[in-house]
């Protein structure tokens, strides 16, 4: 499956915790790819918030990035209009080995 089909296939599933995301993104995490990286990037600037929360989560398994993913995060942990993102991003940047006290700056 191509990372593309994965990140549709992670869509379709309406929970944000569920099995078809955890597989999917168990699957981008197991390519740790730049190509994951940059679809995941992406993601986090889609209009839908389904979509950013799907990059969010991406990211925070993605750790061969997280010097790239920090900025990313950042943006959103102070700055989505969604508070699941918001939320989402904060907690991620945590699993990016304790990263999530550089997001606020402390």
């Amino acid at each position: 499956m191509s990372v593309r089909e994965i990140v549709e296939a992670a869509l379709t599933d309406p929970d944000p915790a569920g099995p078809v995301r955890r597989r999917a993104i168990s699957a981008l995490r197991a390519r740790g790819d730049s190509e994951s990286f940059t679809l995941a990037r992406r993601l986090c600037a889609a209009e839908s918030a389904a979509e950013r929360l799907l990059g969010v989560h991406i990211m925070a398994d993605l750790s061969a990035f997280r010097l790239r993913s920090l900025p990313i995060l950042r943006y959103l942990a102070v700055g989505d209009d969604d508070p699941g993102v918001r939320h989402a991003a904060l907690t991620s940047a945590g699993q990016l080995d304790g990263l999530g006290r550089q997001i606020l700056g402390h």
